[in-house]
């Protein structure tokens, strides 16, 4: 087990950032940390990569305690809103990396530059905030790091940056062994990404799932203004134009729609689901 996070809790003052958040992840993992804002999603990152610390729980990274500190050397960060020392230059920061983090391989390095497109001379506070993505995510990948915490890292990224994150860089690293944590607001375009999917609401776990059991559960139901309540079996909540079954039964679908011309029961993606279950998007 890569990461393993148990009953933690954290607070500011009298506000509870999280409150008993339990999940875990394996080696070759992509998990969606999901949540609107103020969930508690940035304050789990940050206590993952040692920057905070827990007011109760366990937590263990690699086996150690993210506290000490001693992971940071296996572990790629990305922030939500990463920053670089100003006037220095690309190359400047690419050779602090290499020299301070183990494992650093610049033939990657080389190789994401060309793909990101960054200039090896460019000045960090010359960099447009996409630039400034597209550096902090090969910063977080080009030492090989056995996991990968991304705090909504497609934020800052254009639509080309976006595909080649999700649909090479994701995989690749989970190809070679390594689990990805990542947070996000964009759960429509990460969704073909994930195996795994965590919500936090208000500081707690209200869904862990893995991607293909929840969609293969759940279905979007499109029905007629006249339709009676639905079967219990289907555990159906209101969404936006009709209604979610959260525990899918064919059998019982079938005998209440067989009388109701224009029902329809559709596949479901994930933001289908997360507004179901919070009451808002993600």
């Amino acid at each position: 087990m890569l990461l393993e996070v148990q009953g933690v809790a954290k607070k500011y003052g009298r506000k509870t950032a999280l409150d008993g958040v339990s999940f875990s992840l394996d080696s070759g993992e992509v998990v969606g940390l999901a949540g609107h804002n103020g969930s508690g999603k940035s304050t789990t990152l940050r206590i993952l990569m040692g920057l905070l610390e827990a007011d109760a729980g366990r937590i263990e990274i690699l086996g150690v305690d993210p506290i000490t500190r001693k992971h940071l050397g296996q572990v790629g960060w990305m922030s939500e809103r990463p920053a670089f020392p100003p006037r220095m230059r690309v190359r400047q920061i690419l050779a602090f990396q290499a020299a301070t983090m183990p494992g650093w391989d610049p033939a990657l390095a080389g190789q994401l530059s060309q793909r990101f497109e960054i200039d090896p001379a460019a000045r960090s506070d010359r960099l447009s905030r996409g630039q400034v993505a597209r550096l902090a995510l090969l910063l977080a990948l080009a030492h090989r790091p056995r996991l990968l915490l991304l705090d909504d890292p497609c934020l800052g990224l254009d639509p080309q940056a976006r595909r080649l994150l999700l649909g090479e860089l994701l995989a690749s690293a989970a190809e070679a062994g390594s689990g990805v944590l990542l947070s996000t607001h964009l759960l429509a375009e990460v969704d073909r990404a994930l195996d795994r999917i965590v919500v936090l609401q208000s500081g707690k776990v209200i869904l862990d799932e893995g991607v293909t059991e929840l969609r293969q559960r759940c279905r979007r139901l499109s029905l007629p203004a006249f339709a009676d309540d639905l079967p219990h079996e289907l555990a159906a909540v209101a969404a936006e134009g009709g209604a979610l079954a959260t525990q899918w039964d064919e059998e019982a679908w079938r005998a209440f729609s067989a009388e109701l011309p224009g029902a329809l029961a559709e596949p479901v993606d994930l933001e289908d689901i997360f507004i179901a279950i919070t009451g808002t998007k993600s």
